[in-house]
């Protein structure tokens, strides 16, 4: 009987722990598959048609701790094979929640072609690591649901991503099916993303955290934050056919020490971004537009930007569009083809700002240049000539530059009020 029950038992736990890995068949359009439902409806089945035998499926953990080698072990050579350059994964693989994925001192090549991609519901660790994908339309992907928590470490990621809805490399949301989870979290520390798509794609329902990352020639944009919390110190994008990094939404972003350069877009662009702004030792350099542009009427909410570089980009170095309050300290804006600074408030609102210890030198048209209605205070602001009309100031300014010129030459702090309302003229008694 003893026997018995000790081979049932045994039975039960190998049933058990193979449970924990498992093929399930991908369905469009239906509610209880919703974590590849999206994925289904952007092409998937198309990229696997050719590949898996009879119903897509896709590979689903539940439960437990795991790496690729134990993986291997229960899955078929199709889905999850070893290479002599590293594994290839050419199913997708849905880790769900409560389930850990340790990828450590990997090289993994996610076959999208065949329909390869990591979908995370539970826990994703990459540390000291190589992925990689085909680089184009057919690459794979990594994408977090709500209640994720995705962390990137001391790794190469190169040619994720692709231009389908949450394909674009890596990315984190949270689902419609997911109204009341925990946000998607996504940290990436001392990592290198080349050719993404986009690099960092973060949409409402997450978090995003980056320490020391390298974003290098992404196919359409460095890093993209939809109504996500961000906090980032030492990023560097370089050579997106898009923007380096673009903001929107009522979320916080905090930034320190980042360079953009060589962008084909703005190096920042903050779009329709109400939420809190704070971003000092920014450089952003050679970029095909903006240095740095935020668009949108933010009102009174804090918005704080210090110890700049913003150069040789082809428009201006920074434009400000809408309404919003603007805390400006420190900052060279120098040698754009433009306006070192732009500013042009939104009919029937005002823009405002105290702008401290500047450089503007050799701006094509002229150092600043302002229309709409607002006000700003000037200290300590260095000017040098490059304009072809003969100006340092433009726009509803130009015609009262005789008189602050003179002023900001000096270094004095100047208060101005700038407005497109035609000067008053007194009338004169005719008798």
């Amino acid at each position: 009987m003893r026997t018995i029950l000790a081979l049932l038992l045994l039975s039960l736990f190998c049933q058990t722990s193979i449970a924990g890995v498992r093929l399930t068949p991908i369905y469009a359009d239906e509610a209880s598959n919703w974590p590849l439902e999206t994925f289904a409806a952007n092409g998937l089945f198309r990229q696997i048609a050719r590949y898996q035998h009879g119903h897509p499926q896709a590979i689903v953990l539940n439960g437990g701790d795991y790496d690729l080698a134990k993986l291997a072990r229960q899955l078929d050579h199709r889905a999850l094979n070893r290479t002599e350059s590293g594994w290839v994964l050419h199913y997708p693989l849905v880790i769900g929640p409560g389930t850990r994925l340790n990828l450590t001192n990997d090289d993994l090549f996610i076959e999208g072609r065949h329909g390869g991609c990591l979908i995370n519901r539970g826990e994703l660790v990459i540390t000291n690591s190589r992925l990689a994908s085909n680089g184009n339309q057919s690459s794979g992907f990594i994408h977090g649901w709500g209640g994720s928590i995705t962390r990137i470490q001391d790794s190469t990621l190169t040619g994720l991503g692709r231009a389908d809805y949450r394909a674009n490399g890596i990315s984190v949301a949270r689902h419609r099916y997911q109204s009341g989870a925990p946000a998607a979290q996504l940290y990436l520390a001392n990592s290198l993303l080349e050719n993404l798509y986009r690099g960092v794609d973060a949409e409402p329902g997450s978090r995003v955290q980056i320490n020391d990352l390298s974003i290098s020639d992404s196919r359409e944009q460095g890093v993209v934050l939809q109504y996500s919390p961000a906090r980032i110190e030492q990023l560097r994008i370089y050579r997106s056919a898009g923007h380096g990094l673009r903001a929107e939404g009522n979320a916080s972003l905090v930034m320190s020490d980042v360079d953009v350069r060589d962008n084909q877009g703005s190096g920042i662009l903050l779009e329709n971004h109400t939420g809190q702004v704070h971003i000092s030792h920014l450089q952003s350099r050679n970029n095909l537009e903006y240095g740095t542009q935020i668009k949108a009427n933010r009102g009174e909410q804090s918005t704080t930007l210090e110890a700049l570089t913003l150069q040789g980009n082809g428009s201006d170095g920074l434009r400000l569009d809408g309404s919003m309050k603007v805390t400006l300290d420190q900052a060279d804006i120098s040698t754009n083809q433009r306006y070192a600074i732009a500013i042009q408030a939104e009919s029937q609102q005002r823009i405002s700002g105290t702008f401290s210890q500047l450089k503007l030198h050799h701006n094509h048209l002229a150092a600043l240049q302002t229309s709409g209605e607002g006000e700003l205070v000037l200290n300590g602001v260095s000017l040098r000539h490059n304009s072809n009309q003969g100006k340092y100031l433009a726009g509803n300014l130009a015609a009262r530059e005789a008189d602050l010129l003179p002023l900001l030459l000096r270094g004095q702090t100047v208060a101005i009020e700038f407005t497109e309302a035609l000067p008053t003229i007194p009338l004169v008694s005719l008798r």
